[in-house]
């Protein structure tokens, strides 16, 4: 139980300590006061990466180092729907549905539905790249029911405002790129820093 939990605590760190260094770089280049409450969001958006990521499981540089074979032919599937749609291709929608809820919450260029499809689409493909490093699958089912996921959740937030019928609080706005910048980094930072072999070592 103590080592779940000390494996969960090292993985969101790998997550969060790149894109935290990113913030406090550009915190420290803003002039204006920056509010608690946009922060809040945003760490509330780097805790959803850290929940895709620790479900999917991506591949790390520790990964690549370990296993003989680097990628597996037969564990990439480039045909949709062999085995039809099933329980998986629900939950593999449903996963990424508060993606595409999220990004538009929380940032004005991200309003645009296209926008937001791609997001999910490149967010989706580096984890299913990262996944042939690490002996799991990789499959176009997933990446076909991620980035439709992040459609529906786009709606959804559309959906949201007409019941609401107000305008949530704008959240000040950081570079443009600050969404891509957080995917990346979230999956960068587990790539390089998740040596889970070593830590398991270490805390044994």
């Amino acid at each position: 139980m103590i080592l779940d939990i000390l494996f969960r605590l090292y993985l969101i760190a790998c997550i969060f300590l790149p894109c935290l260094i990113y913030q406090a770089f550009v915190l420290k280049r803003k002039e204006e006061t920056i509010f608690i409450s946009s922060m809040v969001w945003r760490w509330i958006f780097l805790f959803y990466l850290y929940l895709v990521i620790n479900v999917t499981g991506v591949g790390t540089l520790e990964d690549i180092l370990s296993y003989p074979d680097l990628i597996r032919p037969e564990e990439i599937n480039l045909s949709p729907f062999q085995t039809g749609v099933g329980m998986l291709n629900v939950l593999n929608i449903i996963m990424f549905t508060p993606l595409g809820f999220l990004l538009p919450l929380i940032w004005k260029q991200c309003r645009r539905l296209g926008f937001v499809v791609l997001l999910g689409c490149e967010f989706s493909l580096m984890i299913e790249f990262l996944q042939l490093f690490n002996r799991r699958a990789t499959d176009i089912d997933d990446l076909l029911m991620n980035t439709l996921g992040a459609f529906i959740g786009f709606f959804l937030w559309k959906l949201s405002k007409k019941i609401i019928h107000r305008a949530p609080k704008e959240i000040q706005v950081f570079p443009r790129q600050e969404p891509q910048i957080y995917l990346f980094l979230s999956l960068t930072g587990v790539f390089f820093l998740y040596h889970w072999r070593y830590f398991l070592r270490l805390v044994s």
